[in-house]
C-alpha cells in the first residue's frame, strides 16, 4: 500500500505541537481522505477489505503521533471500528464510583494486560493477574524441563507444548468436552488454527484419493477462511443466508445443499456471526447435526470447522 508523504515544511513535529486543536482536527482529516483515496484500488481488489481497512486506521493512528497530534483529537477523530484486539490500555470509560463497578479501566488489570503499578487514565494497576499468569507460566516451564522437555528446541513433531495441551483437555472436559490431549493442538490465533485445519484436512483428502474437495461457507460471515481454503485448493460454496432465519443455516437448507453438492467435505460454521451477531441456539445447533449424523452414518464424512470467537460473550447458561 502507497502511503502519502506529508511534506516536512508543513508537519514539522516540533512546530506542529503548538498549533490549534481545530488545526489538528483539519489535519488529521486531510490524511484520511488521503489514505482513504490512495487505498481505493488495494480495497477493491483484496481478498479481505476489513483486514486492509484495519491497516489504514493503524497507518492513520501512526501519522498523527509522528505528528504529535493530541489524544484527545486522536480520540474524536479516529475511531477504529474495523477488526482487532481491544485496546484495554486505553479504555477510559468509569460509571459511579472511580474504582469499582462500572469501571471499565480495571479490565486491563483483570485480565493481566497491565504491569505491577501501571498508571491507567488515573487508575493504579495492582498487576496481581498479570504476576499470576508470569508465575503458571515458570511453573509450566519447569515441570517441561523435568521431563526433558525443551520449548527451546525445534519441535519436530509440531504438537506443540504437551503440558499445555493436557491442562485445555482438563479445563475442556470439565465443560463436558470430552477430548484428549491427542486430539488438540495449539495454534497462534484464529487464524493459524483455521489455515492448519484446511491443510491438514487437504492432505488427508489427497491421501483418500479424493479428487475435489469443497467447502461450504453460510453468508453474510467472517470472509477471512475463504480465501485460506482457496490458497489450499478447495472449491467453495457459499450459500446466503436470510434474514427470517437470522441469517443462520438451517437444517433443511444445509441437506438440501448437501444432497446437490456431494463434494462438500468441510462446513465452516460461525457458531456466533460476524457480523450478524445472531447466534445459534442448542437446538438450532442439534438439528443441524442430525443432518450430518445421516450422511456419516451413509458413509459420507463431513467435517465441522466451528469458529467460537464469541463463546462466553452471552448469560452462561445458553451459553
Amino acid at each position: 500500500m502507497i502511503i502519502h508523504k506529508t511534506p516536512v515544511n508543513i508537519f514539522n513535529s516540533s512546530v506542529y505541537s503548538s498549533r490549534s486543536l481545530q488545526e489538528q482536527q483539519n489535519t488529521v482529516r486531510q490524511l484520511r481522505r488521503d489514505l482513504l483515496r490512495q487505498s481505493q484500488s488495494t480495497i477493491q481488489q483484496s481478498a479481505s477489505p476489513i483486514r486492509v481497512m484495519a491497516r489504514m486506521v493503524a497507518e492513520l493512528e501512526k501519522q498523527c503521533r509522528e505528528l504529535n497530534i493530541a489524544e484527545e483529537v486522536l480520540r474524536s477523530e479516529i475511531v477504529n471500528r474495523t477488526i482487532g484486539d481491544v485496546d484495554l490500555r486505553r479504555i477510559t470509560e468509569c460509571e459511579g464510583e472511580p474504582v469499582g463497578l462500572g469501571d471499565y479501566r480495571l479490565l486491563a488489570d483483570e485480565l493481566g494486560v497491565a504491569l505491577p503499578n501501571e498508571q491507567l487514565h488515573g487508575y493504579v494497576a495492582s498487576g496481581e493477574t498479570y504476576t499470576w499468569l508470569r508465575d503458571q507460566m515458570q511453573q509450566c516451564e519447569q515441570e517441561l524441563l523435568r521431563q526433558e522437555i525443551d520449548l527451546r528446541v525445534y519441535d519436530l513433531q509440531g504438537v506443540g507444548n504437551p503440558i499445555l495441551r493436557s491442562w485445555l483437555a482438563i479445563e475442556m472436559q470439565k465443560l463436558g468436552l470430552f477430548v484428549s490431549v491427542e486430539q488438540l493442538y495449539l495454534a497462534l490465533g484464529a487464524m493459524d488454527s483455521i489455515d492448519k485445519v484446511f491443510r491438514g484436512l487437504s492432505q488427508i483428502y489427497r491421501e483418500q484419493n479424493y479428487t475435489t474437495s469443497a467447502v461450504l461457507f453460510p453468508e453474510p460471515g467472517f470472509n477471512v477462511p475463504e480465501w485460506q481454503a482457496r490458497s489450499f485448493g478447495y472449491q467453495l460454496y457459499q450459500f446466503r443466508t436470510r434474514a427470517e432465519d437470522h441469517f443462520k443455516l438451517t437444517a433443511i437448507q444445509l441437506d438440501d445443499i448437501l444432497q446437490q453438492a456431494p463434494d462438500i467435505r468441510i462446513i465452516y460454521l460461525t457458531v456466533t456471526n460476524n457480523p450478524t451477531t445472531f447466534a445459534y441456539t442448542a437446538d438450532e445447533l442439534t438439528k443441524l447435526f442430525e443432518v450430518l449424523r445421516k450422511y456419516w452414518e451413509s458413509g459420507r464424512e463431513i467435517h465441522i470447522i466451528a469458529d467460537l470467537a464469541y463463546i462466553g460473550t452471552t448469560i452462561p447458561g445458553e451459553d
